[in-house]
């Protein structure tokens, strides 16, 4: 009876062992990388630190039978004022092997397993990327993925829908 009133977070974190449900990582790989310094020698030393902004992007695609590729994007903008100090843009795609999930524990396990698992490699990549680029960035925080998962879950509940599988948290 418990088992029926979980949510598919709760079974798709605490059933895995139960039912046999695998999430296997076949391959990690960098899939674009871009770093852009407009004008770094127009920029006020004075000012200090620029501002920067982190903004996270998902795109997931059902390869095969139990098979997705997930691609993790993330972009950190830097500005100093109304100028760029820099954009500096990592994707990381994984390649994924599913079994013993139910199609409701879908969702969660693509858009929160998933990204935990790229996120390191994505933040990593940028860090060297400012830097090599002449820049300090502070280290990027973790992202709790299952946060923004529930809330997307949320909103979407809110609007009389429900994310498929492949929907990405923004």
């Amino acid at each position: 009876m418990a088992e029926e009133n979980q949510t598919p977070e709760a079974a798709a974190q605490g059933g895995n062992q139960q039912q046999g449900a695998q999430m296997v990582v076949q391959h990690v790989y960098l899939k674009d990388a871009s770093y852009e310094a407009p004008s770094p020698h127009e920029l006020e030393q004075a000012q200090g630190q620029p501002d920067i902004n982190l903004n996270l992007a998902q795109r997931t695609n059902q390869i095969g039978e139990g098979r997705w590729e997930v691609v993790l994007t993330v972009t950190v903008t830097a500005k100093q004022g109304d100028k760029t100090a820099f954009i500096c843009e990592v994707q990381y795609g994984g390649l994924f092997q599913f079994s013993g999930f139910s199609e409701e524990q879908m969702p969660y396990v693509v858009n929160v397993l998933c990204p935990n698992v790229l996120f390191p490699y994505n933040r990593t990549q940028v860090a060297n990327m400012v830097q090599a680029g002449g820049f300090y960035l502070p280290p990027i925080q973790p992202i709790n993925f299952e946060a923004v998962f529930r809330q997307r879950m949320a909103e979407a509940q809110g609007q009389g829908g429900q994310p498929a599988p492949g929907d990405a948290p923004q």
